[in-house]
């Protein structure tokens, strides 16, 4: 019998697939977890517990699905829309930060009526231009939404074209749409699904992104076919014009290349990778574009390569190829990126499960993590997140989500974001932090034991974060006028208060190699008897050999009374395990409640068998 310590310093490519479990002398295995829930990393390798959603306001109606579509009109005026059958709400936020329902004159909620149905919602393309909004699919004509105010937008129904082209009628219209060059480019009629039209260049008179009219000038607008098998599933622009098929991915370019103006005498289509996509909207950072495949169970990374001068479109699930979801009914169904002040790749997945991957290219960070956002709904234990998008506001990009939870028996969608990451400035700083789901918080003058405005959480047991000390939970009940109320406990008071659902983090170790005199040591019996963990600004944390025998760190003794502050900890924490013996040698660690937990690294101390 032996004594090992073994080191994990960087958890940068997150959670692995389960197939993975045997590859244990390559590099990014020991860099990975098995499982790691609610949990994001960071580009610099640390684990950090995943923030809180913040509540902002139920859709219009809960019993239809909505999805959220995002307008940046400037890094000022910002908004999210909710897009429900026939109707556009507006979400902004306002001078103290606070995000909301965009209110007409009458303080009432702002809307704009539109003729898309609910089941055409996730069938639609869209591409801002200015303050101009275009629409495609859905079964529907080619529309447009333009912003004039916060609470003045126009629904303009099917443009004025010239030179319409004659294909476009009854429902053969366009389902795809970007803008390129200065052009609109529009693609993909059902029945010319490999068809593509681009409108005509600015000229001193302004843009003529509705001038379709052909001819041999520079300027003219171009129609051309796709050559190939696939149907294109989605347009974007970058160094070329990107196009996503069902059997492969390409570019448009003029022919002298890369950033060659596309004309009607200069056009080279190149086929590059024959990865094939979804209609899932693609999203980019930097010079990558990311897309889904069509069987919507891996994600692709599309971009130039200059050893190869092409572009490739490598599979970037390949190490969690489980992330997407198990089952045919299970995929991905919508993405969005945040780039700052974390970049990340956002999806929600059929099961309502949310999944991100952390990227930094230049340093090899590719680092899945997966998310169950406080709740619950159709028998799974969280809440079903059904449409992402993201938007800068308040100084960083904002990931907003459809969220339907069960509440009182009833199904109910909120609109909610996440809240930004916790960065204390000293160790007392704990108030501050944002760590439950579909929460409210609460600053008042006066200290109070009963808070109100709770309704969306009626009959639910939440989570309190008062003056930055973790309460026990309460129930939110009907204060007699339908406002769901709570009090806090022991006939404490509170000027900060922090209320909203539990969403407890939770990380798996892989099975480890200790080595041994006669080579291998993966098969023999080992048992992990403890782990110090290098801990940055964390109050919570539990460890133990699996979810069931999680036990408390020391930051909370039985010394420490309800309502006391526990001041983050940074520093080296040790604790043990007296796990079992067996063949893994695995470890989990994990929390609830409201507060942070942040690790860097950790060392396990390992026994080992004859």
């Amino acid at each position: 019998m032996s004594v090992r310590l073994l080191s994990q310093f960087s958890f940068d490519r997150g959670e692995v697939s389960p197939k993975y479990a045997g590859n244990v002398d390559l590099e990014n295995y020991q860099r990975s977890l098995a499982l790691c829930e609610n949990i994001i990393v960071l580009p610099q390798g640390m684990l950090t517990r995943r923030p809180g959603t913040r509540f902002i306001a139920e859709v219009k109606d809960s019993a239809k699905k909505v999805r959220i579509i995002p307008f940046e009109y400037s890094a000022l005026d910002t908004y999210m829309m909710e897009f429900g059958e026939e109707y556009i709400r507006f979400y902004r936020e306002d001078d103290n930060g606070n995000i909301g329902h965009v209110l007409d004159g009458s303080s009432d909620i702002y809307e704009v009526a539109t003729t898309y149905s609910e089941a055409s919602l996730p069938k639609i393309d869209f591409e801002q231009v200015a303050d101009d909004m275009y629409f495609a699919g859905g079964g529907f004509q080619i529309k447009t939404l333009t912003r004039t105010d916060h609470a003045d937008w126009t629904w303009n129904g099917t443009p004025t074209f010239t030179a319409k082209p004659a294909e476009w009628t009854g429902t053969n219209w366009p389902q795809r749409v970007t803008q390129h060059q200065q052009r609109l480019n529009f693609a993909a009629t059902p029945a010319k699904p490999r068809k593509m039209w681009i409108s005509r260049t600015p000229n001193s008179s302004g843009p003529r992104l509705l001038d379709f009219t052909t001819g041999t000038a520079e300027d003219n607008a171009l129609v051309f076919d796709i050559i190939g098998k696939g149907e294109i599933q989605w347009l974007d622009s970058g160094r070329a014009l990107y196009i996503g098929t069902t059997d492969e991915t390409r570019t448009v370019s003029g022919s002298g290349g890369f950033y060659e103006p596309i004309t009607p005498n200069s056009i080279l289509n190149r086929d590059h990778a024959n990865e094939r996509s979804s209609s899932i909207k693609p999203v980019t950072l930097n010079n990558s574009l990311f897309f889904v495949s069509l069987s919507r169970k891996r994600l692709h990374e599309f971009s130039y390569a200059f050893e190869d001068d092409a572009f490739n479109a490598p599979d970037i699930t390949k190490w969690a190829e489980h992330i997407a979801g198990s089952g045919a009914g299970n995929g991905i169904v919508e993405i969005a990126i945040c780039r700052d002040p974390v970049p990340i790749v956002w999806a929600c997945r059929d099961d309502g499960q949310l999944i991100g991957m952390t990227y930094d290219r230049e340093n090899g960070v590719y680092a899945w993590h997966r998310h169950k956002i406080g709740g619950s709904y159709g028998g799974n234990a969280w809440g079903k997140v059904e449409s992402v998008a993201s938007v800068f506001m308040g100084g960083r990009d904002v990931l907003f989500m459809v969220v339907a939870r069960t509440i009182g028996g009833e199904t109910k969608r909120y609109i909610e974001c996440l809240e930004d990451f916790h960065d204390p400035e000293d160790a007392y700083d704990i108030d501050t932090a944002r760590y439950l789901d579909c929460a409210l918080s609460y600053s008042e003058e006066t200290a109070l034991s009963t808070f109100g405005g709770l309704a969306h959480l009626m009959g639910e047991s939440v989570e309190l974060l008062a003056d930055g000390a973790a309460l026990p939970a309460v129930t939110v009940t009907n204060d007699g006028g339908g406002d769901g109320e709570i009090e806090l406990p022991d006939g404490l008071t509170a000027n900060e208060l922090l209320a909203g659902l539990n969403a407890p983090f939770y990380g798996q170790t892989l099975p480890i190699e200790p080595g041994s005199a006669q080579g291998s040591g993966r098969a023999k019996k080992k048992r992990v008897t403890g782990a110090s963990l290098d801990l940055l600004n964390t109050s919570v944390l539990q460890i133990g050999k699996n979810r069931e025998t999680l036990r408390d760190a020391t930051f909370m003794t039985t010394q420490t009374l309800v309502g006391d502050l526990v001041p983050m900890f940074t520093g080296i924490e040790t604790l043990t395990i007296n796990d079992v013996f067996d063949e893994d040698g695995t470890f989990g660690f994990g929390g609830d409640g409201p507060l942070p937990c942040n690790i860097r690294a950790f060392v396990q101390r390992i026994t080992t068998g004859d």
